[in-house]
């Protein structure tokens, strides 16, 4: 097992292109993540301001806790903290060299902290008077040279390369106005600091951080063994549970490579022990992990930029998500299931895994993702739902604990009357009452003891008690018990003597580490994807490139769709999502909308909002190609991880993960023209539309179905060519969903299930 950790790590550094740091240096960089984390709970997710209400209610009133600092000074705080990780983390080339930190290192962190910081102190002045200097000037190039550079060394070329472009056409377009140019791309709300950058900070740390401790805490793990010990022993089990497991873990990571690399240390041996040749396991766990990005309550970064872009709040956003992510996983399963049974697989022994009443019985594990899930469709903003789920995720975790002794059923019970409390409303006597009982039974020793449970439960308990006493806002309780929950964590991990305590102190540590390192790529690729949208803003190409795209496509809908699919997979090759999808949301949905935005139904708005059906689609569009390119060749990021982690032949791997998701590349066709699959666009659930969307849904898992028996030839027994042909064919004609096709290809499937071998269209050799 270390030896196979030692091969992931190895393979994290490949991808990631990190150095190793010396003690010292890597002590900046842990200060640096936990100062992003600190910044963004005091200020960003206004901890000040909910601790000012909690205390003044009983009388003390701080009045320092509610010095405020605008947004920008805020994202220029945690993207300085964010360019010194970068800068120590990345070399400036991939060469001996460069293995240590050198002077060319420090002078950019030097210079990216002198031209954050000053607008962080000089945003106050301009806010009140909008007046660009000369020296505004000076920093505002360095601060897009330090940026550019930055992302050049964790993500790559590409993105620099395409934000110059657009940079260069911007410059000449307002004549060498630096100026304007300063105002627009460094002081304003454009540029560096616009929409993505915003929602990184506001929005996806909080996301970031609650996948963090998820991870490191155990609940990620208990995933996947769960699903190993549910599915394992079936035919096809490992495969099956992999695209379970990496889905559900995809809620809480957000990053298709961070998936594989986690789930697939589990899933991929034992995939190739249960017989799965190295080049199918290893595309099965990428085309599962890329999914992730798709599959609500928590998708990848880009759907919380959809829902500032389109106007549409994030919990319609996921509500839309729904059906695409279901029919996402419905292919990737079927396609597992034909090449199953094509290869003749049998499930593994069951001693391989551990007793699935184990896992039942620790089922409140996934109380956190639960209550997101519940938080999000409620309307809760998503920083809150995501911080406050974060403190249920510390409560479950610690009671979880096998070493430490107390009775589990009686702990479960209080965390989920506790939790039931918190959000319904004022049930605090309740609470007091348990927390009693507790003391009580401690002092008798019966089914508890005064250790690390009794203490974080009580203390837990206390807090949301004492808060709902005192009249605190629903919203605020939910905010303030996650960030008191680290708290929490923290002390009773630091007085715990046992080992599993130690572990549980150590894990949220390193989780408030961990967020700051991760966000370092997205918050990067979200201040240069800034620059992308700052150049079509200050330009006016935004609104006319969608003319010129829609003239150059002659006008034909199928056309643009298809143009508009291959932008996004190649520019994805090298482009992180979030990026990928902020340059092709602002480039390609608009022409998209302009093709359709008269005809009904596009024409309508989104029910409830202002914004068009059209763009909608156009922006779903887009997204969920940007995300495909994880797993696209030639680059397939994803797609070279799950390689490497089953030891197959790239090319075969990668190859294999486009046919299982190709789900993903015909379903946005389907959904765009049938936009009623969104749900959120509907606005009268007649008996009718919902047949509509039912019929929608089961004509579309047929197509599936034919594709997956088509590529795979396998229905049961191997069929031949010309009949696979035509099945696949037919699958592809319907996806129009049109009911005459669609009732084809039923037909052709049924023949040849019933009476494939008579008319010698299935052999059952193998």
């Amino acid at each position: 097992m270390e030896e196979k950790h030692v091969e992931v790590e190895k393979l994290e550094e490949v991808i990631s292109r990190t150095r190793k740091l010396p003690p010292k240096l890597e002590m900046v960089v842990t200060v640096s993540a936990v100062l992003i984390g600190i910044y963004e709970i005091l200020f960003i997710f206004n901890f000040n301001g909910a601790l000012y209400d909690m205390l003044s209610r009983v009388g003390i009133k701080l009045n320092f806790l509610l010095y405020t600092l605008q947004s920008q000074q805020g994202e220029a705080f945690v993207l300085a903290m964010i360019l010194i990780i970068a800068y120590l983390l990345y070399p400036f080339r991939r060469s001996e060299r460069f293995k240590n930190v050198g002077l060319i290192d420090y002078v950019f962190i030097a210079l990216s902290l002198i031209t954050m910081f000053y607008l962080f102190f000089r945003y106050p002045s301009y806010a009140e008077n909008a007046t660009v200097y000369q020296r505004d000037v000076i920093f505002a190039l360095i601060a897009v040279l330090v940026v550019l550079e930055a992302t050049r060394r964790v993500i790559g070329w590409v993105l620099p390369l395409v934000v110059i472009v657009f940079l260069g056409y911007a410059i000449q377009n307002i004549n060498f106005n630096w100026m304007v140019f300063t105002e627009h791309m460094y002081l304003a709300s454009e540029g560096i600091f616009a929409t993505p950058l915003y929602v990184m900070t506001i929005y996806v740390f909080a996301f970031i951080f609650f996948g963090a401790f998820l991870l490191k805490i155990g609940i990620s793990d208990y995933i996947t063994e769960f699903m190993l010990s549910l599915f394992g022993s079936r035919p096809g089990g490992p495969a099956k549970a992999a695209v379970i497991a990496s889905g559900l873990m995809g809620t809480v990571s957000g990053s298709s490579v961070a998936n594989v690399l986690t789930t697939g240390t589990f899933t991929i041996p034992l995939m190739k022990k249960a017989g799965y040749p190295p080049e199918i396991a290893g595309a099965v766990e990428p085309v599962a992990s890329t999914g992730g990005q798709l599959m609500p309550p928590i998708m990848g970064a880009a759907a919380f930029i959809m829902a500032e872009f389109l106007g549409i709040p994030y919990n319609k956003i996921i509500i839309a998500a729904v059906i695409p992510a279901l029919v996402y996983y419905s292919g990737v399963y079927l396609f597992i299931d034909r090449e199953t049974k094509r290869l003749g697989l049998k499930g593994m022994p069951k001693e391989h895994f551990k007793p699935i009443r184990y896992f039942l019985r620790k089922s409140y594990i996934l109380l956190p993702i639960v209550v997101i899930t519940v938080a999000l469709v409620w309307g809760i903003p998503a920083h809150i739902a995501a911080i406050s789920s974060l403190g249920i995720a510390i409560w479950v975790a610690w009671i979880s604990k096998d070493g430490i002794k107390g009775n589990e059923a009686l702990y479960v019970a209080i965390v989920l009357i506790g939790t039931f409390i918190m959000f319904v409303g004022k049930g605090y006597p309740l609470l007091v009452a348990l927390t009693a009982l507790l003391f009580v039974l401690g002092a008798l020793k019966k089914e508890v003891e005064f250790n690390e449970k009794f203490y974080i439960t009580a203390l837990f308990l206390l807090f949301i008690a004492f808060n709902q006493a005192i009249g605190m806002s629903k919203e605020n309780l939910l905010f303030l018990t996650g960030i008191f929950g680290i708290i929490f964590s923290l002390i009773v991990g630091a007085i715990s003597k046992t080992h599993d305590g130690k572990e549980m102190f150590s894990a949220t540590y390193e989780s408030m580490i961990e967020a700051g390192k991760t966000s370092t790529a997205v918050m990067l690729a979200a201040a240069s994807a800034g620059l992308i949208q700052g150049s079509l803003t200050i330009t006016g190409l935004a609104n006319s490139l969608g003319y010129r795209l829609a003239d150059l496509t002659g006008g034909n809908l199928w056309l643009l769709l298809i143009v508009t699919m291959i932008f996004s997979l190649i520019l994805g090759m090298g482009v992180p999502t979030t990026a990928n999808y902020i340059i092709t949301s602002l480039v390609m949905a608009p022409a998209i909308y302009q093709a359709v935005s008269s005809v009904p139904p596009y024409n309508q708005p989104v029910p409830g909002f202002g914004t068009a059906i059209a763009l909608l689609a156009a922006h779903f569009f887009v997204f969920y190609f940007g995300i495909l390119a994880d797993i696209t060749p030639p680059v397939a990021l994803a797609s070279y991880a799950g390689s490497a982690l089953a030891g197959g032949d790239f090319w075969k791997t990668a190859l294999n993960a486009v046919r299982y998701a190709i789900a993903g590349y015909i379903g946005p066709y389907i959904y765009f023209t049938h936009p009623e699959m969104f749900i959120i666009t509907v606005s009268d659930w007649t008996i009718k539309m919902a047949a509509t969307v039912v019929y929608d849904l089961l004509a579309t898992i047929l197509v599936l179905y034919m594709l997956s028996v088509g590529f795979t030839g396998w229905l049961k027994g191997h069929l031949n060519k010309a009949y696979r042909v035509a099945l696949i064919v037919v699958a592809f004609a319907a996806a129009s969903l049109h009911p005459g096709i669609v009732a084809l290809g039923l037909v052709l499937v049924l023949t040849a299930a019933l009476i494939g071998e008579k008319l010698g269209i299935v052999s059952a050799t193998r």
